[in-house]
């Protein structure tokens, strides 16, 4: 019995110095890894070594060693069983290594000798090893469980769950929380809002610094008022944004349509300060969900004798037949005296071009308005595209590149 005990530690042994859980990649392995794309990249680990099939050419011969006349036959079906289980032990095993799992290899390695090592015992006559492989496995299973969930709990960490991006200079007073409000990152446009330093907020309550009533949306801060927006994203973590509130008087008798506030009545086209923020928000999508953007330029030039008065009419002509030939979802606005600017979210370059091409020719009702004028006109454009990563965060940079682009 002494033998067994001293044959299971040398075995344990063993098993533990060919997966040792902490063990780094190889030199040679890493050179490889850092070698140029064009190389040949061979895996030359030596965990390869101590595949379960291999290390079991050293359980079978323990087993034999202390081996007796007194054999208990195995069930056919037993054996396909465990034998079952030990291939999928070693495809397992084969997969932690390509994962670089190492933790994982010697609990791995011990369900699969201690499965080999029941069936071995009874077949050889060595039954003091029958339980030694019982316990092998269920401690290799509880070991391997522990330290899958433990990983996995490392992976969702707190750091991980905020925008993989810089949100604190984001510029917008904004903060990001868990399920159960505990800040996870905030922006610095919020911070100076609510003077108060970083550190003193991160991981403390959004009530902290943040008051929030059932009953009010709106709250003051900085010696303004606000509106708090609250947001569901993904996995249970909640968005907080304030947007500021602005008073307007107006005439109680001459109040304007409300769509007028978003929509200028001459050209029909989008205001500019509802565009700036729609084409913030796209520029925000595209780095912190990877999607796309295009956007143009189209300037109207007038040669010849020209009339003030009939140009503005002919240029307005041409904004409402942009606005009428684009999608709901596209953003156009006025980016200068005879400019408009026409952003296209989720759109292609080469879509894009095709989508403006259609806009560049006149139609008949402003080609009759360019037969009474002294002169002629035409339509300048240019395209650019804008794609994840993309470090452009607000209105004027998107205004300046298409302005140097059409320039030249």
């Amino acid at each position: 019995m002494r033998r067994s005990f001293y044959a299971f530690g040398l075995f344990v042994a063993f098993s533990f110095f060919a997966t040792d859980p902490d063990d780094e990649i190889s030199e040679p392995c890493r050179v490889m890894n850092d070698a140029p794309p064009t190389l040949l990249r061979v895996d030359i680990s030596t965990h390869w070594f101590f595949l379960p099939p291999l290390t079991a050419v050293f359980t079978g011969m323990v087993v034999a060693l202390f081996s007796s006349d007194i054999v208990v036959p195995v069930d056919d079906a037993l054996w396909g069983l465990l034998g079952l289980l030990f291939a999928v032990s070693t495809v397992l095993y084969g997969i932690f290594i390509r994962k670089n799992f190492l933790k994982g290899l010697f609990p791995l390695q011990l369900i699969a000798q201690g499965l080999l090592l029941c069936p071995l015992s009874l077949r050889f006559g060595a039954r003091m090893f029958q339980w030694v492989g019982v316990t092998m496995t269920i401690c290799g299973a509880v070991v391997l469980v522990v330290i899958y969930y433990r990983s996995h709990a490392e992976a969702l960490g707190p750091t991980d769950a905020a925008p993989g991006f810089d949100f604190d200079k984001l510029p917008l007073p904004c903060a990001i929380t868990d399920g159960e409000g505990n800040v996870l990152c905030v922006s610095d446009a919020l911070l100076q809002l609510a003077e108060v330093p970083r550190a003193a907020v991160i991981g403390m309550k959004i009530t902290f610094f943040l008051p929030l009533d059932r009953d009010k949306d709106n709250i003051e801060m900085g010696g303004k008022k606000w509106r708090i927006l609250r947001s569901l994203m993904e996995e249970g973590i909640f968005c907080f944004q304030l947007e500021e509130v602005r008073e307007e008087v107006r005439d109680a008798v001459a109040t304007p349509p409300e769509e007028y506030s978003l929509i200028d009545a001459v050209t029909s086209l989008y205001t500019r300060t509802y565009a700036a923020k729609r084409v913030e928000e796209e520029l925000y999508r595209i780095r912190r969900y990877q999607q796309r953007m295009s956007a143009a330029l189209l300037r109207m030039v007038f040669q010849g004798n020209n009339v003030g008065t009939k140009e503005d009419d002919i240029f307005n002509a041409y904004c409402k037949f942009v606005r009428a030939n684009t999608r709901a979802s596209d953003i156009s606005c006025l980016a200068g005296a005879r400019d408009i600017l026409l952003v296209l979210p989720e759109t292609q370059l080469d879509k894009a071009e095709e989508a403006v091409s259609r806009l560049v020719d006149f139609v008949p009702h402003i080609q009759e308005q360019l037969a009474d004028f002294d002169g002629a006109a035409e339509i300048q454009e240019n395209v650019v595209f804008w794609g994840p990563p993309s470090e452009d965060t607000l209105f004027e940079q998107v205004l300046e590149k298409l302005d140097k682009a059409l320039a030249t």
